[in-house]
This record gives structure tokens, C-alpha cells and sequence, in this order.
């Protein structure tokens, strides 16, 4: 099939991937198949037959092969390698490991259920590919330059790529199978319809916080009295110093993009592994590693664990992982950021101690200060929210009820979710306080970022009936793509339940 696909595409395929490539990476990955029957080395098990690790390793870099693809172009609906991602990687949090094992799965029942990829249609599904398009139309030259580069650097052959978009497309058949169970009704496509379309006319009552912040005074004996309430808990954050070895992409007036990114990207995470690996031995020491890599070793100021330094990107995720490290495992995984990837060494850990009052007085007043101004704005808005809801209940207007309290009722402009009125102060917490409300309710007080707010739903408006029936049908499409997407889901689930896995592998 590859030859085909090879002759289909340019010969020039043929000419560029060299031998000597394709046995190294070869030797390096080893092509195995992913069900291993002879039991060396398990990491798992599905459907009663092992896996391997070097099995599970190549299964995840198929899915960042996949992921990769569906990145290298600006995003787009119904990408074929993100659909498939989302579909089988499920969260982030276990994202590479559930492709792997959710693609086994997926491949094993498309065999029970009689659904294949014919070699004509990965043909058209790799020349529609985003990422081996330009304009529109399929280029040849990005794929070659996969072909040659990517694919040989992640230990992949265009077989790979062929059998990954096979994947892609029994995925999209089982998906359509399924579909044919479920249809959304003329009922559920005109409230789809009417939750996007139909435009909400409200009005707002607003409480600052900082209006009640400016009358709010906190005696001197009070704060003592809150430190030594506190004092016990009052303590400086713990600090780290890391070690580390950055391999990042460099910083330019003109970042890489599409491939050529991927192909950079690819290739650090390639020497980073290496490194981590190398940092495995028993005897390896972070300085000597670095320099038989020619990586320079850079060492990160102090920081708490709430905020990472610049020089790490200000990454969280790399924080979270720098403060994990302990004295017996000093050395953290291959970190990834947008611009490479990390491997860091715990170079210090400065423990919390206890706050003097003196340390702590001006945190502890400013706390105290914002407690009791919060306290009572809750009060003030709570106590007119009911009042006016009263007033209305005996035939006022929301802006003659709030008048009357002394408190201004603001209009908002009609909106709805497709058209928000973004620009409007507080726009998302009024928004979304209509939304479990009907016409000439009162919402309960809405906690906003500068205070809270009373919102008011004066009416809603008729849908447009003319849009609602030119929409009609791309809403239908969207709903049943939705439904499909959802049944998959439970599909997938209850398919690897019956598959039995049982793993301990953690990519």
C-alpha cells in the first residue's frame, strides 16, 4: 500500500528517504506490533494480551504525530487529526496515554463491526489533509518535507501516517454508524435555535466594592487580635531554586510556523529525551550530562510555587513539577512549554517560617478591611434585591422599585448568545444571570469582579422566524454532529470497559 500511495505522490519520495534513515530509526524504535504475546516487559494488558513498553512509547508518539498534524495549520472545523485527538484522548490530563490505549480499541471493534479503510480513501483523505495543503489544494512538497523530516525523527514511516489516517477515518464510519440511532427533532433544533438566536433585553443595579471599601474602617486591636487568631498558619511560602536545561526554540522577530515549527519542535524534544534519559544512570551528574549534550546548565531565582520565574516561562505546569522534586528524586520528566521543553534539577528548598505581627499587620488589616466590606455589600444588595423584587410583585418597574431604594437601574442592550454585548461593563456575569430566568424576574445578587449586581430580565424577544428557517438545516447538521460526538463518546467507554485493560504505564 505504501508503494501505491508512494507512486500516487511523487517518486521523489522514493529517492529522498534513505536507506540508512529508515534502518536507524529502525533499530532505534523498533516496529513492533502494539499486542505483544510474549509478556516481556508489560506495561498492560487488553483483551487478554500484553502490551510492551517499547509498544506503548511508539502508541503515544503516534498520538503527538497526530496532534502535530493537526496543529500545523490554523484551526479549522472538522479537522480530521483534532477530531480524532479530541475523540480519543478524552482529557488532558491522561491525554497521550487514552489514545493510545482508546485507538487500540477503537481499531479492535471497527474489525468486529465489519468497518475498514480502503487504500483509495486514506489516498483522499491524505491529499485533503490541512496539513498538506496549500491554498486549498494539495502540495506535494509538504508532504515530502514530512515524509523526510517528521516522520523519520518520531521513528515513523508514511506507513505510519497512512495507518494514522486510516484511524482518523474508521473513526468518522463507527462514529456515522452510531449516529443513525439518534436524529435531533424539529423541537430540539428550533430550542437550539432559540437559546443562540433570541435576544434578551435587561436592566442592572450595581454594588461596588469599593464604595463600601471607602467607609470600612479596621481598629489597630482588631488586626492583633486576627494574628493572634492566625498565628499558627501566619508563615512565609515555601521557596525553590531549580537547575535546569532549557530546550526551547530560540526567541526571533519571525517564530517558525506550521512545519517547519513542528520539525524544530520534534527534533528539541527528541535531545530532551535523551538527556532525561542519560540523567537516569545512577552515576550521571547534571553538569557532565549538559555538557556531553552541549546544553548549558541555567539556575532559576527563588520562587514560590504561585509564581514561576521568567526564566521558566512562568509556566505552571513546570512550577507544579519543580515542587515536586525531592532531595532523593532531584531530577523532573521531560517539562513541555509552547517553546520547547525543559528537564530541571531541585537545587534548594527554603522551608516557610512564622510571620512576625509587623510582617503580617498589613495583610492581615487589608483582609479584615475587604471581609467586612464584602460583608456588607451582601447585606445592602441582598436587602434590596427583595425589596424590589416586592415592589414589582405589587406593580412598580425595576427602575421605579430601585429609585425609590436609592440605587440606579442601568439598561443593558439586547443581546443574545450569538451577538453578546461584550463591550458593556460586567458583560459576562449579566449575561449569563439571564440565563435561568424568565421574562420580569429577578436574578439573586451576582457576585462580579468589582462587586455585585442585581440583573433583571424586562424581556424577551420573538425569534426571527425567516433566519430560524434559512438556519435550519446547518443547525441539524451541527446538532446530529453534536449527538454522534456525544454517543461516541459513551461508545468508547463502555467498549474499553468490556476490553479489560489493565495498566500501569504513564507516558
Amino acid at each position: 500500500m505504501v508503494q501505491h500511495l508512494f507512486r500516487k505522490y511523487q517518486q521523489a519520495i522514493m529517492i529522498s528517504v534513505t536507506v540508512l534513515t529508515i534502518i536507524s530509526f529502525a533499530l532505534l524504535y523498533g516496529h513492533t506490533d502494539a499486542l505483544d504475546r510474549s509478556g516481556s516487559g508489560k506495561v498492560a494488558v487488553i483483551y487478554g494480551k500484553n502490551i510492551s513498553l517499547p509498544s506503548a512509547q511508539r502508541g503515544v508518539r503516534k498520538g503527538d504525530l497526530c496532534r502535530q498534524l493537526a496543529q500545523m495549520e490554523a484551526y479549522q472545523p472538522k479537522h480530521p487529526m483534532m477530531d480524532l485527538y479530541q475523540a480519543l484522548a478524552v482529557n488532558r490530563q491522561e491525554a497521550r496515554e487514552n489514545f493510545f490505549f482508546n485507538s487500540l480499541v477503537l481499531k479492535h471493534e471497527a474489525d468486529e463491526l465489519g468497518v475498514s479503510a480502503t487504500e483509495d480513501e486514506i489516498f483522499a483523505a491524505t491529499q485533503a489533509l490541512p496539513a498538506f495543503q496549500t491554498n486549498g489544494a494539495y502540495d506535494s512538497q509538504k508532504y515530502i518535507m514530512i515524509a523526510q523530516n517528521v516522520l523519520p525523527s518520531m521513528g515513523f514511516t508514511t506507513d505510519d501516517l497512512s495507518e494514522l489516517i486510516g484511524d482518523s477515518i474508521r473513526f468518522q464510519k463507527v462514529k456515522a454508524l452510531l449516529g443513525t440511532t439518534v436524529a435531533p427533532s424539529d423541537s430540539e433544533i428550533r430550542d437550539s435555535f432559540t437559546q443562540l438566536n433570541q435576544k434578551t433585553e435587561a436592566s442592572v443595579v450595581r454594588f461596588k466594592l469599593d464604595d463600601f471599601l471607602a467607609t470600612t474602617q479596621v481598629p489597630e486591636e482588631d488586626v492583633k487580635k486576627l494574628y493572634e487568631e492566625r498565628k499558627s498558619t501566619l508563615k512565609t511560602d515555601e521557596t525553590r531554586k531549580v537547575r535546569f536545561v532549557a530546550f526551547t526554540l530560540p526567541t526571533t522577530d519571525k517564530p517558525l510556523t506550521g512545519p517547519a515549527r513542528v520539525k524544530a519542535l520534534t527534533d528539541l524534544q527528541k535531545k530532551a529525551e535523551d538527556f532525561s534519559v542519560a540523567m537516569t544512570d545512577k552515576n550521571a551528574k547534571f553538569d557532565e550530562v549538559a555538557a556531553k549534550y552541549n546544553e548549558k546548565v541555567q539556575e532559576s531565582p527563588e520562587f514560590p510555587a504561585s509564581k514561576p520565574p521568567e526564566a521558566l516561562e512562568s509556566s505552571s505546569e513546570i512550577g507544579a513539577a519543580a515542587y515536586k522534586l525531592t532531595k532523593d528524586q532531584p531530577n523532573s520528566d521531560v517539562l513541555e512549554t509552547p517553546r520547547g521543553y525543559y528537564v530541571l534539577q531541585l537545587a534548594n528548598i527554603t522551608p516557610p517560617r512564622p510571620l512576625a505581627y509587623e510582617e503580617a499587620k498589613a495583610n492581615l488589616a487589608d483582609t479584615l478591611k475587604h471581609e467586612r466590606a464584602q460583608e456588607a455589600l451582601n447585606l445592602k444588595a441582598t436587602d434590596v434585591r427583595n425589596k424590589i423584587e416586592e415592589a414589582i410583585k405589587g406593580g412598580k418597574t425595576f427602575a421605579a422599585a430601585a429609585q425609590e431604594l436609592g440605587v440606579k437601574a442601568e439598561d443593558f442592550p439586547a443581546f443574545s448568545p450569538k451577538e453578546p454585548k461584550m463591550d458593556q461593563p460586567n458583560a459576562m456575569e449579566v449575561m449569563q444571570a439571564t440565563g435561568d430566568l424568565h421574562q420580569g424576574q429577578v436574578s439573586p445578587v451576582v457576585p462580579s469582579s468589582d462587586g455585585s449586581l442585581i440583573v433583571y430580565v424586562s424581556k424577551r424577544l420573538p425569534i426571527d422566524e425567516a433566519k430560524y428557517k434559512a438556519d435550519k438545516t446547518q443547525l441539524a447538521d451541527s446538532l446530529a454532529e453534536f449527538q454522534q460526538t456525544a454517543l461516541f463518546q459513551q461508545w468508547l467507554k463502555l467498549r474499553r470497559a468490556a476490553a479489560q485493560l489493565e495498566s500501569h504505564f504513564r507516558a
